[in-house]
């Protein structure tokens, strides 16, 4: 198997996932996909089976395998509102990173009432622990495979919960241009529609401006194609969101196709990439 050296350098790490939600490949290779919950009985699980528990996705900017469970938005929600509402986050000896944060702070965050679901909140960082991503970009010339969190437990010195990440995701997410939208994440989570964070996710990810068909964001954030007529269905949705769309930045044109535009309304979304690794990525158009 295909391995990589790890290799830290004089860089604030803590800082970057202080100033971050996500890493901008994550968001443009379907690797949380645009659904609540994967139903076992679903076209999408049983080739996922069928595969040995893994989920094959392409998209222009990269290729991923996810291994082990088919990550959804739901947790992504929860790793964007453990980032955003860490009490600490600290570098390991090993280069792994530990984030430190209260459960009922983050239920609230994540559900927008006071939950004390902690099981429920454990289920799914299980689940994330448990899953591996492999990630290539399209020229093949960066590889990366790791596992998100190592471990999670309480801490008794800081009084909170936290999770370890790895230090193999450290050293992807300190290779990769990240984007920063805490500030828009209580907006973000008012949205019922796990279809429709995804696209406002994948649009986030643009500096400036983009135009994508909607079959070709479909296939980006990675949304299940059961059949023609669940993909018909998913078209409906998003067409029949323009309005709520517009308040991220996002207009339906005809044709099926989507434009977005940072400028075009109040935003806090910053990006930021490792010195003389990453540039921060243009935007695209693809009719």
């Amino acid at each position: 198997m295909e391995k990589q050296q790890l290799v830290f350098k004089e860089f604030d790490i803590v800082k970057k996932f202080e100033n971050s939600n996500a890493t901008v490949s994550e968001l443009r290779t379907g690797v949380f996909a645009p659904i609540e919950k994967i139903s076992s009985t679903s076209k999408t699980y049983t080739q996922f089976i069928e595969n040995q528990k893994k989920r094959y996705i392409e998209t222009s900017w990269g290729k991923t395998v996810i291994k082990g469970n088919i990550l959804t938005q739901t947790h992504r929600d929860l790793l964007d509102c453990l980032f955003a509402g860490a009490k600490e986050i600290k570098e390991l000896d090993g280069g792994a990173i530990a984030i430190y944060f209260s459960t009922s702070d983050i239920l609230k965050s994540y559900s927008g009432t006071t939950s004390r679901n902690t099981k429920w909140l454990k289920d799914k960082l299980d689940e994330i622990q448990t899953t591996a991503i492999e990630f290539r970009t399209t020229d093949g010339e960066d590889f990366y495979s790791f596992n998100i969190i190592s471990s999670f437990a309480y801490s008794t010195k800081h009084k909170s919960f936290g999770i370890v990440i790895t230090p193999e995701y450290r050293k992807y997410f300190e290779d990769q241009l990240t984007v920063n939208y805490t500030k828009e994440l209580p907006k973000l989570l008012k949205v019922k529609s796990a279809l429709l964070r995804a696209v406002i996710r994948f649009f986030w990810t643009h500096a400036q401006a983009s135009t994508m068909s909607i079959d070709n964001l479909l296939q980006t954030i990675g949304f299940p194609m059961e059949s023609i007529r669940t993909k018909q269905t998913a078209i409906k949705e998003i067409r029949d969101s323009a309005e709520l769309l517009k308040d991220y930045g996002i207009t339906y044109e005809p044709k099926t196709k989507l434009i977005y535009r940072k400028a075009s309304f109040d935003n806090s979304i910053t990006f930021m990439s490792t010195p003389n690794k990453t540039k921060e990525l243009p935007g695209i158009s693809v009719e």
